[in-house]
């Protein structure tokens, strides 16, 4: 394409975009949005704005276009447009969610925090808030107050299943082993068909030397799902107390094959010798 024919294309373009209006360029931008096409939607939510730098609807563009930067790896970028739209609207949840939801995934858990107090100050049964200040008090070994947290969710929602699992896994942590069977008893009561519950139980249970009984729970989870490596991690811890090494080893290789950490099995691995 030769210089001139490239000039006339661009300037056929622009003189499209201008001619849209500033309705029809935030129903194209939600088009793209939804066909995943970020690159355009990006450009296309940036030229309504540049169209009508007034229009108080650019508050909702600018979360729209920090969520499209964010799909497209551009995270500095993102939390901009985040923090622009909070700067005049500084108690939407909305918002103070999707900005706390990026400071989590780039590791920036204190900024991360503030937003959830300030969401659970204006409304403190946000499930969402609750549960997510809970996973960083949980990142930072807090058990009492992810533990806290957790529970204050599932007296909101009783069925929330990643607060229950949660819940148990900070019971775990402190070595508790007798209450988080407890705790999975009744998930199973409620839920027959879930395999992590049977797994987690019986882990419990290789805990507790109750020996039989994890192998019935590592049985039964084996029927509802043969793929979770963490079933084969715990069938080979107990195959090692029963001191079947051969076993255990090719447990703990089929949990490498399913995706289970490598480091880990290694250490595994090395009981089997």
């Amino acid at each position: 394409m030769n210089r001139f024919f490239l000039l006339i294309t661009l300037l056929f373009f622009a003189s499209g975009s201008f001619s849209q209006t500033y309705e029809e360029l935030v129903s194209k931008s939600l088009d793209y949005i939804d066909s995943k096409e970020y690159v355009a939607a990006e450009e296309t939510l940036k030229q309504a704005m540049r169209k009508e730098p007034a229009n108080p609807g650019n508050i909702l563009l600018l979360s729209n276009l920090g969520t499209v930067q964010r799909e497209l790896g551009k995270t500095e970028e993102a939390l901009i447009s985040y923090s622009s739209a909070l700067s005049k609207y500084p108690e939407n949840v909305v918002f103070l969610h999707n900005r706390a939801s990026l400071l989590c995934e780039i590791d920036s858990l204190d900024a991360a925090m503030r937003d959830y107090n300030v969401i659970l100050s204006l409304d403190e049964n946000n499930v969402e808030a609750l549960y997510r200040r809970g996973l960083i008090y949980m990142s930072e070994k807090n058990s009492l107050l992810a533990e806290a947290d957790f529970e204050k969710v599932l007296e909101i929602r009783p069925n929330y299943l990643p607060a229950h699992n949660s819940l148990i896994y900070t019971i775990k942590a402190r070595q508790d082993w007798e209450e988080a069977e407890n705790k999975y008893t009744d998930l199973i009561y409620k839920y027959k068909d879930v395999p992590e519950f049977y797994i987690g139980r019986a882990e419990c249970y290789l805990n507790l030397k109750k020996l039989a009984r994890a192998k019935e729970d590592l049985n039964k989870a084996l029927e509802l799902k043969k793929d979770d490596p963490m079933l084969y991690i715990i069938r080979g811890q107990l195959n090692l107390q029963q001191f079947d090494k051969f076993m255990a080893k090719e447990d703990f290789q089929k949990a490498k094959d399913l995706g289970a950490d490598p480091q880990i099995i290694d250490e595994y691995m090395n009981l089997c010798k």
